[in-house]
């Protein structure tokens, strides 16, 4: 439980330095700062040091609230479209701390520290009933009391000990080795699933209204689509190319990870801490494609008809809709579907309208016809490519976030003032008061805006 009063002193977390952090201040002091507690340039460098203060690791409420800024959930998404055009592709109900094209929220969030590996499942968790936010109205305390339960109960412990995540080439840029995964640091790694998000818009671009032809350039010919260009349900001129339409897919899916990045930075310079986005590690050897050099994330990887093998999901705990976990892509696309509308169960699931049967009854579901055409497409794409989708990774990892205590003698020693704030100066005294102040004789760097 939080403890009352959340004052620093007497071995208190001083919880309001964090929760009334100002947002302008944070977006303002947004700064990537590498060098962390225990880390060493060489001396051969013109940057060369080596930290006298040793590694030391984040707070369980540091994590939290990291995780939580990142991609938490938030209550209820309002679903303000309208019923009769647009809301009947909405996945889900629930809101995160990150928008997501059709509330379909397919990135999660995998970080690793000293203590191990994990996976943070929020996509499973529910609000209650009519919870449009679930930290309104709650006092300081309740509201730390809320953060940490949710984030415990989303945290799902996938091995102890470090992650061996790749820490030299061909797995790790160069420039990135030095403070990548290092003791005492956390390593975020969102990772995204098209998958869902693929099958689920394929019900739109194959509805009756757009009837795209989806249209295989590199083989000539339409998408498994043919019986029904003859037919005339899928307009034969309106041509959408495959690969563009994978392109339009990941790029609207993989922003994605960005959003849960920003959101963690900002959260940052409110904890005091340093870290940086980045893209240094490679994302096959990330994943695991070569468990002999790095073990990675454990994702399984499956090869397609042509090109390296690719990542379809980790086992039993993010898995893509696709084979191997099902026989076809009709079977994967059924499954999604049964999925999807499950959360349309107003006897079942939360929903944010006060009358939410009298809006959910007027949303349009695919179908029967729409449903066949989009199993069709993707089946053909899976048996001319041996892999859904065809040019995409089904599970993509691009951006990586550490986080880390900083040492500011090094900012000290080769920067003028403003590298770094009170908050950083303050952060051991605010959210670790139990252990010994490395920072308690720095006098603040001010910002110009600091008072």
């Amino acid at each position: 439980m939080a403890k009352k009063n959340g004052k620093n002193g007497n071995g208190k977390i001083n919880y309001d330095a964090a929760l009334n952090y100002p947002l302008f201040e944070a977006i303002f002091n947004r700064r990537s700062r590498r060098f962390g507690a225990g880390m060493e340039l060489p001396s051969d460098s013109s940057l060369g040091h080596k930290s006298e203060i040793p590694p030391i690791a984040l707070t369980e409420f540091q994590e939290a609230m990291l995780v939580w800024a990142g991609t938490g959930l938030t209550g209820l998404c309002l679903a303000d479209l309208p019923p009769e055009n647009g809301i009947d592709l909405l996945c889900q109900w629930t809101g995160r701390t990150w928008p997501s094209a059709c509330n379909n929220h397919g990135t999660e969030l995998f970080f690793t520290n000293d203590s191990g590996l994990y996976w943070v499942d929020v996509k499973n968790m529910l609000p209650k009933d009519k919870e449009l936010d679930m930290f309104f109205k709650l006092d300081r305390d309740d509201k730390i009391d809320r953060l940490l339960e949710l984030y415990r109960d989303g945290l799902v412990k996938l091995e102890d000990g470090r992650a061996n995540l790749p820490d030299k080439m061909p797995g790790l840029f160069d420039f990135n080795q030095w403070n990548t995964n290092k003791p005492g640091t956390t390593t975020f790694i969102p990772v995204t699933d098209i998958t869902e998000e693929y099958l689920n818009l394929l019900t739109l671009y194959c509805s009756s209204t757009y009837a795209f032809n989806i249209w295989d350039e590199k083989h000539n010919r339409s998408c498994g689509q043919d019986k029904w260009i003859k037919s005339g349900r899928i307009k034969e001129e309106v041509k959408m190319s495959l690969y563009d339409l994978e392109v339009r897919i990941l790029t609207g899916l993989n922003v994605e990870q960005a959003f849960i990045c920003q959101n963690m930075s900002l959260a940052l310079q409110a904890l005091g801490l340093g870290g940086w986005t980045f893209t240094g590690l490679i994302p096959r050897f990330t994943l695991g494609s070569n468990p002999e050099l790095f073990k990675g994330l454990g994702f399984r990887f499956e090869q397609p008809k042509s090109g390296p093998t690719r990542p379809v999901g980790r086992d039993g705990v993010f898995q893509g809709y696709c084979p191997p976990y099902y026989k076809s892509m009709s079977e994967a696309y059924n499954a999604m579907d049964s999925h999807k509308w499950a959360a349309w169960d107003s006897s079942k699931k939360p929903f944010p309208y006060e009358e939410p049967d009298k809006h959910l009854v007027k949303a349009p579901r695919p179908t029967d016809t729409t449903s066949e055409i989009v199993k069709s497409v993707a089946d053909y794409i899976y048996d001319a490519y041996g892999s859904f989708p065809a040019f995409v990774d089904p599970m993509y990892m691009r951006l990586v976030f550490q986080a880390q205590n900083l040492d500011l003698d090094f900012y000290d020693k080769y920067y003028p003032p403003g590298s770094y704030t009170d908050q950083h100066v303050n952060t051991f005294k605010y959210f670790q008061p139990e252990i010994k102040n490395p920072y308690s004789q720095k006098p603040s760097k001010k910002y110009p805006w600091d008072k």
